[in-house]
């Protein structure tokens, strides 16, 4: 087999000479538009900005309210409950949950693994029990969630629903200072 070679001319050297700096520069170019974009693409981890106390009351019939409170710590951690008082006096009625676990937030997509699970047990009439009649649920559940935060105010966005289906479609919880006593 024999190799068909055709020789390097002057003027295709001079040719490639001139052509040079433009061939260059579309590479770099081409170059720097694949690395930026890799570089977009990064999850940002802005978990510092959920870190705090936050609740979401929801007013109920018969002057009850319904508070879900989450609790998220620079640790990666969090804590939740959700607890049943009477309204008009404030009287703490139960509780139908509480939770903890992992969480992160990147970009705008909060993950919540909850690890240890406590509901109201399935013989009670009410949706809420005494802290201490929680039940420990087997379970574990992930879920992620999109939000939305500003300095007060955390909105979870949930996935839209069909015209059929029953869903709530955000959630907004506020950022509070809890009481000690």
């Amino acid at each position: 087999m024999k190799l068909n070679l055709r020789p390097i001319t002057k003027t295709k050297i001079i040719s490639f000479m001139k052509d040079f700096p433009r061939i260059f520069l579309l590479s770099l170019l081409i170059s720097a538009l694949f690395t930026s974009c890799q570089e977009d693409e990064k999850p940002i981890d802005n978990s510092s900005k959920v870190i705090g106390y936050w609740r979401n009351i929801i007013d109920l019939d018969d002057n009850q309210q319904m508070i879900r409170s989450y609790t998220f710590s620079e640790n990666g951690k969090f804590q939740s409950q959700t607890a049943y008082i009477k309204s008009d006096i404030e009287e703490l009625l139960g509780y139908s949950g509480r939770s903890s676990g992992d969480y992160i937030l990147l970009n705008n997509q909060l993950t919540i693994k909850a690890t240890d699970i406590y509901t109201v047990p399935e013989s009670s009439e009410n949706p809420y029990v005494p802290s201490i009649s929680l039940v420990y649920v087997e379970e574990h559940f992930s879920r992620e969630i999109e939000v939305e935060i500003t300095d007060d105010k955390m909105t979870w966005i949930y996935p839209p629903c069909g015209p059929l289906e029953n869903c709530i479609g955000s959630e907004v919880f506020e950022r509070y200072t809890p009481i000690e006593f």
